[in-house]
């Protein structure tokens, strides 16, 4: 049995005729709906799956408007003549810097395994779980969202040693996580949260020294961070393989040649305002203090 195509591609290479949407009495064949949709490569194009021919029905809606507007001169009017430059201007000046990240990460990228030796970091892979005990820090204004129990770092820290001190008296890890910790999501599970790199920045620094302290299947002291006291158990831990890891450093590496690229052009654009009179609106107000908010119509004296 022969495969029927399907997806804009394949049925535009395989049947280009093929008539595949009506729209205001216009019949749209496969070869004219997948030009409309080149714009919109196959990855960015994911996110309309659900919905193509609704794609398809706003494409072609907006080639017709626009060419009834051209055919009135209006992309030759004020102000839509400069809208439609300025367009253009973005389009092309994107396409710049897409083709001058391009050509950077063609040069060889480094040495993979240089990199993973002098980052061993970013290789040395734990699994956590966690019990979190909340508290709200001091200051935190009145409306923002409140921590569990609205705790204060004392109780909080204080609840912390009480559920150290059960865990050294031999109390189960994940029990006291599911009716103790804070992290409803992690709670659930017995406080697991999954496996992390040492090297990942988003790890604080308090936790990535009481971790390294630990042996697997030890239990931190209560860990003090932003706004929670956190006990920490090391479930497992493995320094990732070169060979594994080597696919990931060498599109890493690619990433931050690309980036560096148009980050060193944009950078030679950068402004030196030399008369601040002419960026000056005229009446503008001044800009509102940071320490405290604009007085609403309802507080401002009568």
């Amino acid at each position: 049995m022969k495969v029927k195509p399907r997806g804009p591609e394949a049925v535009a290479e395989t049947d280009p005729s093929r008539v595949v949407a009506t729209i205001n009495g216009k019949q749209i064949t496969a070869k004219e709906a997948a030009e409309m949709l080149k714009p919109f490569p196959p990855d960015q194009r994911k996110q309309y799956e659900s919905n193509l021919p609704k794609l398809v029905q706003e494409l072609y809606m907006r080639e017709q408007l626009a060419d009834a507007a051209t055919k009135m001169n209006l992309d030759q009017q004020t102000p839509w003549k400069e809208q439609v430059a300025l367009s253009r201007e973005n389009v092309l000046a994107q396409a710049y810097l897409t083709k001058l990240s391009e050509e950077a990460v063609k040069s060889a990228p480094g040495d993979p395994k240089k990199y993973y030796d002098e980052h061993p970091d970013e290789f040395d892979q734990v699994n956590l779980s966690a019990i979190f005990v909340g508290f709200t820090p001091p200051g935190t204004p009145a409306g923002a969202p409140q921590q569990p129990n609205a705790r204060t770092e004392q109780q909080a820290s204080e609840k912390a040693t009480d559920i150290e001190k059960k865990l050294k008296a031999g109390g189960d890890f994940a029990a006291i996580a599911r009716t103790d910790s804070d992290n409803t999501g992690s709670a659930q599970k017995g406080g697991v949260l999954g496996a992390f790199n040492m090297g990942d920045p988003q790890l604080p620094a308090e936790l990535r020294t009481a971790i390294g302290k630990l042996q697997v299947g030890q239990v931190s002291e209560p860990v003090r961070v932003a706004t929670a006291y956190l006990i920490v158990k090391l479930d497992s831990r493995k320094k990732i393989p070169f060979e594994e890891a080597q696919a990931g450093i060498v599109s890493k590496m690619k990433t931050e040649k690309s980036q560096a690229a148009a980050r060193q052009e944009l950078d030679k654009y950068k402004i030196k305002v030399e008369d601040p009179d002419f960026f000056e609106a005229a009446g503008a107000r001044p800009m509102p203090s940071l320490q405290k908010p604009a007085a609403t119509a309802s507080t401002q004296p009568k």
